[in-house]
């Protein structure tokens, strides 16, 4: 088996891919992954009168996708570590093609389902391997701004997705959301075999199978509990079908919790680990786990919930709402560089906390402005500049403090980190939203003044929550150790200063003479 060294210890090797190209080359599995999520959320109206079902069943078009890409992407970054990053990635490319197509073709609910099924595995080990293919081929002078030039395509994906997904649903049907990303995935399939070099192997005795299967088990029972969440808010206590709804969610938290600890020992105890225990355990990559999970999910009500509030209160039409929510990721798109540049030349503990705390300020200014769209939106700007900061740096530590051998899960576990806070903060704003609302409420209003007094006190209850989030998400990413090239960085610094010092000594006796 390779050693488990840092990927710093590494910087010797020849490189032969600049950090443009290879984000130019891994940025199509980032945009179509990205993308598809997206345009998908805005055309489930459409789908659901093609198909003649309710917003229920269609809501699987967009569960079914989540569960598997989320609990996949572990296995698919394992196996990128051991057959290669680039052969994974490009394969999961294809797949995702194939997977779009045939999406588009299908003629029943039940088929598109399946068929999105095997567009999360194809966006699994694009998103898994993604991340680790720019870590692998950029040195630390320009990793920083690499991943933040990888930032500015999520961004742009996920601010045009619901432009893009209402334009074509609506002029050409909704398999045309499917059918875009045949193009683009052919021509990043051309451009991927041609720029990406292949990496090395990884040389195990055995492949952990049933690690795989526990780690699987986790986040599948964790995600599905979570997406149940609202439907036992909805059915409310005392009712059969509050009761059952229940039961199945401590049903799936026993599952995940005990998977969990299965997975742990089968890791301790396991000559090929998938991931060791070590590495989860490595201050460096847990807390960055944690606190990008901490901070995706407390920007969860500017996603959720702002949409919503914004039409059924303030009156904005589809495309307004649309517009108006674009300055989130335009924001993100102009600060991603800027911060990848600044967390090559910046220790991460102050960059990402300084982001957080400012992205605390916009949830505070945002509270606390409701209903003043002026107010509003200038908040969600200071919240993406936080947010930008934040998450560019963070990938950056957590990527270059990561095993060379293990980086394919480890950048899996920083894309399940987003995805997984999606899912909970979701679900748990959900949650708190309808409760308030049902306390502020008391009448049952439908509509007027009570009933959009009541959505905004209960909108402005859940943001002022996760303001929480964000904090301990600053207090998580303040104890964060230092990666191997923060260190040999503050060491040449100083050999530099000392070696000034020493040169301006000298140069004192000759200057007094």
């Amino acid at each position: 088996m390779v050693a488990d060294k840092p990927l710093a210890s590494f910087q010797g090797r020849p490189r032969t891919v600049g950090p443009y190209k290879i984000v130019a080359a891994t940025g199509f599995g980032v945009l179509l992954s990205a993308l598809d999520s997206s345009v998908v959320n805005v055309s489930l109206d459409t789908m659901s009168r093609s198909f003649g079902v309710g917003i229920e069943q269609v809501a699987w078009v967009i569960l079914a996708y989540v569960l598997i890409l989320t609990s996949t992407m572990p296995l698919m970054g394992k196996l990128g570590d051991r057959n290669g990053r680039k052969r994974v990635f490009q394969s999961g490319m294809a797949l995702f093609i194939i997977g779009s197509a045939a999406c588009a073709l299908s003629t029943t609910l039940e088929v598109l389902i399946i068929f999105r099924l095997f567009q999360a595995i194809g966006a699994s080990m694009m998103t898994a391997n993604g991340l680790a293919i720019v870590t692998y081929f950029t040195t630390p002078q320009n990793r920083g701004r690499a991943i933040g030039l990888n930032s500015v395509i999520l961004a742009a994906a996920l601010g045009a997705g619901p432009v893009v997904g209402g334009i074509l649903s609506e002029f050409f049907g909704w398999p045309s959301i499917f059918l875009v990303n045949i193009p683009l995935g052919l021509a990043g399939l051309i451009i991927g075999a041609k720029i990406i070099p292949k990496t090395e192997y990884v040389k195990e005795t055995r492949f952990d199978i049933l690690g795989v299967t526990l780690f699987f088990s986790v986040l599948f029972a964790l995600v599905l509990l979570v997406s149940e969440v609202g439907s036992v808010v909805a059915a409310g206590a005392g009712t059969v079908v509050g009761e059952v709804n229940q039961l199945l969610l401590a049903v799936l938290g026993g599952v995940s919790l005990i998977a969990f600890i299965a997975f742990v020992h089968r890791e301790k105890t396991f000559v090929s680990p998938m991931i060791p225990v070590g590495v989860l355990a490595d201050r460096r990559i847990s807390s960055g786990f944690f606190s990008a999970l901490l901070a995706f999910m407390a920007s969860n009500p500017v996603t959720f919930l702002i949409p919503w509030m914004l039409q059924d209160v303030l009156g904005f039409s589809q495309l307004q709402t649309g517009l108006y929510l674009t300055a989130y990721p335009l924001t993100i798109s102009i600060v991603g560089p800027v911060a990848g540049i600044l967390s090559e030349r910046v220790e991460a503990r102050k960059q990402t906390v300084a982001g957080l705390c400012i992205q605390l300020v916009g949830f505070v200014i945002l509270a606390s402005a409701i209903p003043n769209v002026s107010l509003m939106f200038l908040s969600v700007v200071i919240t993406a500049v936080g947010g930008g900061l934040f998450t560019v740096a963070n990938n950056n530590y957590v990527m270059t403090a990561a095993p060379r051998n293990y980086m394919g899960v480890v950048s899996a576990l920083t894309q399940v980190a987003r995805t997984s806070a999606i899912s909970i903060g979701t679900a748990l704003s959900a949650a708190l939203y309808t409760s308030y609302f049902i306390a502020f409420n008391p009448t049952g209003a439908t509509s007027g003044p009570a009933y959009a007094s009541a959505y905004i006190a209960a909108v402005q209850v859940v943001i002022w929550a996760f303001c929480s989030l964000a904090g301990a998400a600053a207090v998580v990413s303040a104890f964060r150790g230092t990666n191997p090239n923060e260190r040999e960085r503050k060491t040449a610094l100083a050999g530099q200063v000392a070696a000034e010092v020493q040169h301006e000594q000298s140069q004192r006796p000759s200057d007094q003479s």
